[in-house]
């Protein structure tokens, strides 16, 4: 019974060295105790009126930079689930920091290598996956997020001891889901919906850590996820990286029989920035329904389309091709 006092004494004691050994009200030398930051995550658009929680996803990385943007941490995990009560911790100990997330990256991209005192926040996190200038087909369900938190500092432990502080981040999605649509003017008689063809490409296949893109990144096409039919209409269905002015973002619909364009300008620019002023926030929304209602066009001369264009709804543009 001796014996099991003492081993039980023993152990409290092993036990309170290891809980208390960092307590400042106890011991002088701090310096080596642990100190950290857990964080949490949301996401919350600038029209919303409450957070959500994004929930299963694929992959989830998690970056610590130090005040002069030089990593020092960083944490990875496979399929998990970001809800309410979900939370990371990042080891970082003595000055100020801020964290950057990255989630929904998967084998569709090459993932860059980090080195802590290298990494800043402008290096490359990923690139996307193409064969010949061609994009590979994202789903429908293929999300990318980002977000970074606000700074956190953490006092020396010398000074405080083992120290965990809390911060979140707000994710906010990297992906858009465009659907086209063009319907025919009963007066058309003179071609179908097969008759047309669509593309559309975008120099954003780069995308550095706090979410900058390069410039001069090469141009990719991105394939039709779908492609439905009805008697007077086509709808093309794409998924992509985020759509961001200045990076030639084109959309195409032709004719390909007569070699003529019905459009064929700046997706953004010419279409999406007008779709702002009519109530569409860029900032706000990832999915877009763009709709084109031809009509007018002359198969004998082949002077003009004329379209109506509509954004989610909105009539954001109207008017007459010349070719």
């Amino acid at each position: 019974m001796k014996n099991l006092r003492i081993r039980i004494l023993m152990t409290v004691f092993a036990l309170g060295t290891i809980f208390w050994g960092c307590d400042s009200l106890i011991y002088k030398d701090l310096a080596d105790c642990p100190q950290g930051v857990y964080v949490k995550f949301y996401s919350m658009t600038p029209c919303a009126v409450d957070s959500t929680f994004i929930g299963n996803v694929s992959s989830l990385t998690v970056f610590a930079f130090d005040e002069e943007d030089k990593l020092v941490a960083s944490v990875t995990q496979q399929n998990v689930d970001l809800n309410r009560d979900f939370e990371v911790l990042l080891p970082v100990s003595d000055g100020y920091f801020t964290f950057i997330a990255w989630t929904g990256v998967d084998d569709n991209f090459t993932r860059q290598t980090y080195s802590s005192g290298i990494t800043t926040k402008k290096d490359v996190m990923l690139s996307i996956k193409s064969t010949n200038s061609t994009a590979p087909r994202l789903s429908s369900t293929n999300h990318i997020w980002q977000g970074e938190s606000s700074t956190v500092f953490l006092p020396a432990p010398k000074k405080t001891g083992s120290l965990y502080k809390h911060t979140t981040i707000n994710l906010r999605e990297l992906t858009n889901r465009v659907k086209v649509i063009v319907e025919l003017d009963p007066t058309i008689k003179n071609f179908t919906p097969q008759d047309l063809a669509v593309a559309i490409s975008s120099a954003n296949g780069i995308i550095n850590i706090d979410r900058s893109m390069p410039l001069n990144s090469p141009v990719l096409s991105y394939p039709i996820q779908n492609t439905v039919y009805s008697s007077n209409s086509v709808t093309w269905d794409f998924s992509m990286l985020e759509l961001m002015t200045g990076y030639h973002n084109n959309l195409k619909i032709s004719y390909p029989a007569k070699n003529e364009d019905v459009f064929n300008g700046d997706l953004i620019a010419s279409i999406l920035l007008r779709a702002t002023e009519a109530g569409v926030n860029l900032n706000c929304e990832n999915d877009f329904v763009i709709k084109f209602l031809l009509k007018d066009y002359c198969a004998e001369c082949w002077t003009h389309f004329s379209c109506s264009i509509y954004v989610n709804d909105w009539l954001v543009h109207s008017y007459t091709t010349d070719l």
